[in-house]
């Protein structure tokens, strides 16, 4: 099956623009609160405009800073939980547990993981800065759209990487298909004509485009013209064909003006975009972010402190109230200094006085409680809780642990289904189109054991992060609670075998790994089996020292009876 005419993709992309259109309004609300360099670039059509005026036209909207500051630090929430930089915070294993029972098999999922983290974080992959982006969208709009590709090698760098590239929302629009799955990614680019013949180097201008440069006229750099990016399911799908047909995926670029391709398909293994959301609702294809849920706060606060400023002002600078005497004439000298003849009767009475500016304490408890629940949106009061009350036991703090885990797993699964899996699987499909992971049992590249390959390379990710750890917090909080009791009963029937019900061998490591204990911390097996040894030689000294000493008491005793001096 040919590929479909330009023009009906073009009308799919415009009916992807048309079911976008409800949504920007507070798109661009919440950019003017939480990112008001966004704000002017959901103004204006053509290339996305970052900055400049924008600072200027949010002033007159947001006058109140907290959604600016709570952004960054969403941010750095989902970061440390979901992708800390720091740690190893996937792992992959075979679907098939007995066939990690097999060494040759682990050891080619720990080569595979290596290999993964080292493309994964290469210096010119981009994935922090890009997955940072991504965060940010999420907080801000409810969706964070990626690109996830190859880098091309150039004269700053030949070696192979991954490409990661955060997609402005802007340009962005997503259709579903039946199952609720975003399937089909348009992304919008603006170029002039010399970018374009930067990247099209091989293909003549559209149309649209030669008429701008018709009798040997030059074109203006300030000249735009659209275009886009659509990827999308094949409909002829067929992994035994050698054409772009044993690719799922198929990717095109259109000029938008001319309603024609440019250039050939391009086939994926796999869907490159990734789109991640926060909340959903049934049917919508876009998520609503945390920004969007505190948009009322979030306006409340800036009206709050709009007037709070103005209050300000007032008592900086207070109204003055005068009597109408004819003797100031309505005219009062404030310098400092300055002396106003008639502001007193001959009694002395003031006849000058200012005019109460109001109530600040109102004003501070409605902007208190407006802050709150923008910080709440965000999940950053969450995180203040452990900073506040650092006198808590260790059961309070896993009581905690287990509080925040319930309230973040939401967001924790949304990133793991929409963006992590698809991006790992992107990964190993890229290391495949890269020749570093072997396609057969004679193709170069990291080589997959003969029962894996049997087993069709099924495997699953494992995650690691500290949220996925903390998942499992209600069963060590429940742990614990139980020890804790057990322990207090144990005390006062002066009984311990009441804790014996609790296998301390198995339930320690597993809390430690759930608490993210670097397993360096942790003894390993022959170290603790060293120690047990030890422990035990040294109850057996103990024991043979408090017998010599009562068998020596007893042979004492025995000695004095035969001299006839019983003790």
């Amino acid at each position: 099956m040919a590929r479909i005419d330009a023009n009906k993709l073009i009308a799919r992309y415009n009916d992807a623009k048309t079911t976008r259109n409800r949504h920007e309004n507070d798109w661009r609300m919440a950019s003017a609160y939480c990112l008001p360099r966004h704000y002017n670039a959901w103004q204006t059509e053509g290339p996305a405009n970052f900055g400049g005026s924008s600072t200027a036209a949010t002033r007159r909207i947001a006058y109140d800073s907290t959604g600016v500051l709570a952004l960054p630090k969403y941010v750095a929430i989902l970061e440390r939980i979901a992708t800390p930089h720091s740690m190893r915070w996937h792992g992959l294993a075979a679907s098939n547990k007995d066939l990690m029972k097999l060494g040759r098999v682990r050891g080619f999922f720990d080569e595979l993981q290596d290999l993964v983290f080292k493309m994964r974080y290469a210096p010119r992959a981009n994935f922090r800065q890009s997955i940072t982006e991504v965060y940010g969208s999420l907080g801000v709009y409810g969706t964070g759209p990626n690109y996830l590709g190859q880098r091309t090698p150039n004269s700053l760098s030949k070696a192979q990487s991954f490409l990661y590239k955060a997609c402005p929302l802007r340009d962005i629009f997503i259709l579903l298909n039946d199952e609720g799955e975003v399937d089909t990614v348009f992304r919008r680019f603006w170029l002039n004509v010399r970018q374009f013949q930067q990247k099209f180097p091989d293909i003549a201008l559209p149309p649209c485009m030669a008429v701008k440069i018709k009798n040997g006229a030059t074109a203006s750099d300030m000249d735009f013209f659209e275009f886009v990016h659509a990827v999308h399911p094949r409909t002829d799908h067929d992994p035994e064909a050698i054409d772009m047909r044993r690719h799922p995926i198929v990717g095109s670029y259109a000029c938008v003006a001319d309603q024609a391709y440019i250039g050939g398909e391009q086939g994926y293994r796999s869907m490159p975009y990734q789109v991640p959301r926060t909340f959903t609702e049934a049917g919508d294809p876009y998520g609503f972010s945390p920004a969007m849920q505190a948009l009322p706060a979030l306006g409340t606060a800036s009206a709050v402190k709009k007037t709070t400023l103005r209050q300000g002002q007032k008592a900086a600078d207070p109204v003055l109230l005068t009597h109408d005497d004819g003797v100031l004439n309505g005219s009062l000298d404030l310098r400092p200094g300055a002396a106003n003849p008639g502001g007193v009767s001959k009694e002395g009475k003031k006849l000058i006085q200012t005019l109460d500016s109001g109530n600040f304490q109102i004003s501070d408890k409605l902007l208190e409680d407006e802050r709150r629940d923008i910080n709440d949106s965000f999940f950053v009061t969450l995180f203040q809780i452990l900073m506040e009350t650092p006198e808590m036991t260790a059961t309070e703090v896993v009581e905690r642990s287990a509080e925040k885990s319930a309230l973040l797993s939401p967001t924790m699964g949304r990133i793991q289904s929409e963006q992590l899996g698809p991006q790992i699987e992107r990964e190993i499909d890229l290391l495949q189109e890269m020749g570093l992971l072997a396609d057969g049992p004679n193709s170069p590249g990291l080589q997959m054991p003969p029962e894996l390959i049997e087993a069709k390379g099924d495997f699953e990710i494992i995650y690691t992060s500290p949220m996925s750890k903390a998942m499992y917090a209600e069963e060590v909080s429940g742990f614990m609670r139980t020890v804790e009791t057990s322990l207090n009963v144990a005390q006062a029937a002066q009984d311990p075998s009441h804790l014996d019900h609790f296998d301390f061998d198995t339930a320690i490591p597993e809390i430690a790994y759930y608490q993210a204990v670097p397993q360096r911390w942790m003894n390993d097996d022959k170290k603790k089996k060293a120690i047990a040894d030890k422990r035990a030689q040294q109850q057996q000294q103990s024991e043979l020292l408090k017998n010599s000493a009562n068998i020596a008491g007893a042979m004492k005793s025995a000695k004095d009876m035969q001299e006839g001096t019983p003790k």
